[in-house]
């Protein structure tokens, strides 16, 4: 079934394939071009962006079950007929919740966002032909 042989063409194939390594600060402006085509090697561990952090933040907080719970209870008790007490009373246990939530949620994103800014600006050394760069 399986065969330790090569099949026909596959070495020539790969001989004939090079592959080109250049730095990325050529200044031909071809390369530059080529090069942007590329994505970055930048290491990102946060969670939220400034635009996606409150619809983000309230999924993954509406997943819990006693958040949940929560703002069950106080829409059951904007019902007149359950109505235990004040139905906008009843909404400050579920939003001081969310919110302490969305603060610490908030810190420990900026926390991560300073760690990857300090691994992505660490210098690193480019090995080329002749000698090698400190970036």
């Amino acid at each position: 079934m399986y065969s330790l042989e090569r099949p026909p063409g596959t070495h020539k194939d790969h001989l004939k394939k090079r592959r080109t390594v250049v730095p990325s600060f050529t200044e031909e402006e071809e390369l530059k071009e080529h090069l942007k085509l590329y994505k970055r090697n930048k290491i990102r561990t946060t969670k939220y962006s400034f635009l996606s952090f409150l619809p983000k933040n309230l999924f993954v907080q509406l997943h819990r079950f006693a958040n949940v719970y929560f703002i069950f209870l106080a829409a059951l008790n904007f019902v007149p007929v359950v109505e235990a007490f004040q139905p906008e009373v009843s909404l400050i246990p579920i939003i001081l919740v969310l919110t302490v939530t969305a603060i610490k949620d908030i810190f420990e994103d900026y926390r991560r966002f300073k760690s990857d800014r300090f691994i992505n600006h660490l210098p690193c050394q480019v090995y080329c032909r002749y000698a090698p760069l400190v970036l």
